[in-house]
């Protein structure tokens, strides 16, 4: 049996989200030299694109990376990829069990220590990253619009320069 909507309630929560999305002049001037805060909105315009371009593959960037970083570094143990992205292991932990549910990635006890786990790409793993890494560089594409390729480069050099 499907259930229709009260006309009165959906015209407003239509009015509700209008005054939620309304612009609201905010001054940002305090901010405007912190490289941090500057950074953290261009990560959070950059991982929202990413989530509207990529959501048929039903991953987020950070899982997007791992499987790249698994793929191109077979049998990396579970410890040295938490390093690698600089994340606590327990989080990292619960991405895998994740990407082990959907049969992306595979875990396997290491030989010589049986407390640390080889992470590796199941066969439909990697079919999935080759589909992946395509839409990826499309995004990316996409989202640098606005910059020259020398501009681009320069941006990635300059970020690459301050990780050290």
């Amino acid at each position: 049996m499907t259930v229709s909507a009260n006309p009165q309630a959906k015209e407003a929560n239509l009015q509700a989200k209008k005054r939620r999305t309304k612009t609201q002049k905010v001054d940002f001037s305090s901010l405007d030299d912190l490289f941090g805060f500057r950074l953290r909105l261009a990560q959070v315009r950059l991982f929202q694109h990413f989530r509207e371009s990529l959501a048929s593959f039903e991953v987020t960037p950070g899982q997007a990376g791992l499987l790249i970083l698994i793929r191109d570094n077979p049998g990396i143990s579970q410890s040295g990829l938490a390093r690698a992205v600089e994340v606590e292991r327990a989080t990292l932990g619960q991405t895998i069990e994740g990407l082990l549910k959907r049969q992306i990635v595979t875990r396997h006890r290491r030989e010589g220590d049986r407390r640390a786990y080889s992470l590796e790409l199941s066969e439909s793993g990697k079919a999935f990253v080759d589909r992946l890494i395509p839409a990826i560089r499309a995004h990316e594409a996409d989202v640098s619009r606005r910059l020259t390729a020398s501009e681009f480069e320069r941006l990635r050099s300059l970020l690459e320069k301050f990780l050290g």
